[in-house]
């Protein structure tokens, strides 16, 4: 079953190219941000529109479009973020093409409609690459839609300290937790809706690191698959005019 949802999550990845506007809530150096996203083939769009529940005031709000219309008009930096979205894919389905060597997985009961498996790690698999070397340091559980074959919840921890190359060039501590969420937002279309990662270390020349990265994504709507980057802007503006009147 494991193997099967994760082949299917590849392949639908991979096929499916339809583009979504939604409201992005994740944690930027303690504050919470609102941010509205406009997915294009072109690129992506965002625009804060509230931080910690407030709305932006008239020097954020033209501050925003100032950096949204110098983006605009860098067009190689645009295409650099779309190429380094994409290699993030590629390197995100890499992971999940060894994912069901790596772990052993048992049946471990139902939540709701849902079904629930335990994983822990393979003693026999023999990663390659500081990524997967995670992996013998991990455990957890996913529950997974058995009829269209997707995952819905993915959540784990580290065991124990992950050290790269004996801790020269640095480890993660033990007991780094991370949960994400999908959802299927009609016709099979499946997006990421929540996420929770909390990890500690140090890298090179012992240089702590914090990971803290927290988002919850709501309200999707597709959008046309022509939509231009300045069709994009002109909804985010729409929507941030709609967002202001909820929070007032």
């Amino acid at each position: 079953m494991a193997r099967d949802v994760f082949h299917t999550e590849i392949d639908a990845q991979i096929r499916d190219q339809s583009l979504w506007s939604y409201l992005e809530l994740k944690e930027e150096g303690g504050e919470k941000k609102l941010f509205g996203v406009c997915q294009t083939e072109d690129g992506e769009i965002d625009r804060l529109l509230a931080v910690n529940g407030r709305e932006l005031n008239p020097v954020q709000r033209q501050a925003e479009d100032w950096r949204i219309q110098k983006m605009l008009g860098h067009p190689d930096q645009m295409r650099q973020e779309q190429k380094n979205r994409h290699q993030d894919a590629v390197r995100e389905r890499n992971l999940m093409e060894i994912f069901p060597d790596a772990f052993r997985f048992q049946y471990d009961g139902r939540q709701g409609s849902l079904i629930r498996l335990k994983f822990i790690p393979n003693p026999n698999f023999h990663p390659s690459g500081y990524a997967a070397r995670v992996f013998h340091h991990m455990e957890g559980s996913l529950l997974v839609d058995g009829r269209q074959e997707r995952l819905a919840q993915i959540s784990g921890q580290l065991t124990s300290e992950v050290k790269f190359f004996g801790g020269l060039f640095g480890h993660l501590d033990k007991g780094g937790t991370f949960l994400v969420k999908q959802e299927d937002m009609g016709s099979g279309h499946w997006e990421l809706t929540s996420m929770d990662i909390q990890m500690k270390g140090k890298a090179l020349f012992f240089k702590t690191i914090a990971v803290r990265e927290w988002e919850t994504d709501t309200n999707f709507h597709e959008v046309p698959d022509d939509t231009t980057l300045q069709q994009a802007v002109a909804l985010l503006r729409k929507d941030a005019s709609v967002q202001e009147i909820r929070l007032k």
